[in-house]
């Protein structure tokens, strides 16, 4: 694969007011699972989707290729290279998926099917999307296991994935996810199954399709040591909207909204010596039956009254940096 050349500021993918709604049985009150979130993603660059579990942040990233169950209602904008995803029709999609936007999903032996050999599940894209047959696939099938660290690629080809550990099968589905050469990578959990060599390894061969072939990247984690790794924005996610945004320097250095500040509190630093790891009080709320005002207040212990009944916009409070905090100013 040879490296492009690429502007850093060209937008690769745009959400817009992105809101995504779960419908109940007849009975039971919708869940706002996301609530007007939007985001500008650059080519050459990663975007880390950071939060609790059930902030929203695998329901942002499946509905970004509308891989949502049907009974989720998705409102706003995705626009990619100046097309509308959520008014694309089906067959629209097929064409993008796999091709133009790709997505490493959380557990790989879930992603990948036990029936079929690694082979036969790196061909598929290739073909469809690409054309190939022939001695022109095996040799793009044994460059992109290569790529990704994997030995022996011409034996691998032949085996299923219960032959593999964990971290060969992690690897092996972003090999998948890259195949043909996608301009923007969506990775959820990607690293949850492995351990913490392996993770530093995979996280580093992510990062480094990014800057060398122009991928705009969008990592989903619940890690913020990730998004120190590998992000070069982040995107906090809380209770289904974005409370806070921004260059991964500007927020890790100066956090202006509590959440996110309490999430880097509880970061394990070994330069310090503890007995109990922080950890943020309470428990996120029921997306179904939200708390008036800032959904964090019950939460935050720099509360104020206005909190509890009025929510902040989203405000600027730097150079592409903001938040939804009636406490955040800009430096």
């Amino acid at each position: 694969m040879r490296p492009v050349t690429f502007d850093e500021t060209a937008v690769a993918l745009e959400a817009i007011n992105l809101s995504v709604t779960l419908r109940r049985s007849r009975d039971g009150a919708d869940i706002p699972a996301v609530n007007g979130v939007s985001f500008t993603l650059y080519r050459g660059r990663t975007l880390g989707i950071v939060g609790e579990s059930g902030c929203g942040k695998s329901t942002t990233a499946m509905s970004l290729l509308r891989l949502l169950p049907r009974t989720a209602r998705i409102a706003g904008q995705i626009r990619f290279r100046g097309e509308d995803l959520l008014a694309a029709s089906e067959e629209r999609l097929r064409a993008i998926r796999g091709r133009y936007i790709s997505m490493i999903f959380q557990d790989p032996m879930v992603a990948l099917d036990p029936l079929f050999t690694i082979g036969d599940q790196l061909a598929e894209p290739l073909r469809i999307h690409c054309g190939l047959e022939g001695d022109a696939l095996r040799a793009r099938q044994v460059e992109l296991l290569a790529a990704v660290g994997i030995s022996t690629p011409e034996t691998r080809l032949t085996q299923y994935p219960h032959q593999m550990s964990g971290g060969m099968l992690q690897r092996i589905v972003g090999a998948i996810a890259m195949s043909c050469n996608p301009d923007v990578l969506i990775a959820d959990e990607p690293t949850t199954a492995l351990d913490p060599r392996a993770q530093a390894s995979y996280l580093d061969l992510l990062k480094m399709f990014g800057e060398t072939y122009g991928l705009a990247l969008v990592m989903v984690t619940h890690d913020m040591g990730v998004v120190a790794r590998v992000c070069d924005d982040v995107l906090v996610m809380y209770a289904g909207q974005a409370v806070e945004k921004g260059p991964v320097r500007q927020i890790f250095n100066a956090p202006k909204h509590p959440y996110t500040r309490a999430l880097l509190t509880s970061i394990p630093n070994g330069e310090v010596e503890r007995e109990w790891l922080p950890t943020i009080a309470g428990q996120p709320p029921d997306l179904s039956r939200l708390p008036p005002g800032c959904s964090f207040a019950p939460r935050c212990s720099a509360a104020q009254e206005r909190c509890s009944r009025e929510a902040q916009i989203e405000r600027v409070v730097g150079d592409r940096h903001r938040a939804r905090c009636w406490r955040a100013v800009a430096p």
